[in-house]
């Protein structure tokens, strides 16, 4: 490796720019052979960088967001419960409903299909670049109600506000 290279190959490291740093030394074999220009060269490498840091960032909100399982909302049967307005669920896809402050509550007896199309919207907000958390009504209220009880329900307030901001 040149003295050059490892020098970017360093300062790669220190921005860290993981993505360019993994495949620099083939990218630049790949834009010799195709006579790229170096702004062409520039753009992909900054794009597929930041497409990595994109999906890391989207996985890391998922997981932090603890949804029982990730669905979308192309993956759910609209026949299954036909009294779920499809075009209303659509456009809660767009998130507006999260710019504006406004709460998303799926209300119903089990079994039904609330959770498929929580957690999808929630997955969307994800994508979106929301933070979300998931959390089913019941387990919501024996946490506020304990920390209720233990005059502690301020913070868990802020806890969930937090986590979802």
């Amino acid at each position: 490796m040149s003295a050059p290279l490892a020098r970017i190959q360093e300062n790669l490291k220190h921005l860290r720019l993981y993505r360019i740093h993994g495949f620099l030394e083939s990218a630049l074999e790949e834009a010799s052979k195709n006579n790229l220009s170096y702004s062409d060269f520039l753009d992909q490498l900054l794009t597929q960088e930041i497409r990595a840091k994109t999906e890391k960032n989207i996985g890391m909100r998922t997981s932090l967001g603890k949804f029982p399982f990730v669905k979308t909302l192309d993956s759910f049967d609209f026949a299954f419960q036909p009294s779920i307005d499809k075009k209303r669920i659509k456009e809660l896809a767009t998130c507006r409903f999260i710019a504006n402050g406004e709460n998303v509550i799926f209300l119903g007896p089990p079994g039904v299909g609330k959770t498929h199309p929580a957690v999808a919207l929630g997955v969307q907000a994800v994508s979106e670049g929301y933070r979300t958390y998931f959390i089913q009504a019941m387990p919501l209220i024996a946490s506020l109600t304990k920390t209720y009880a233990e005059n502690r329900i301020e913070d868990r307030i802020k806890f969930y506000c937090l986590l979802s901001s």
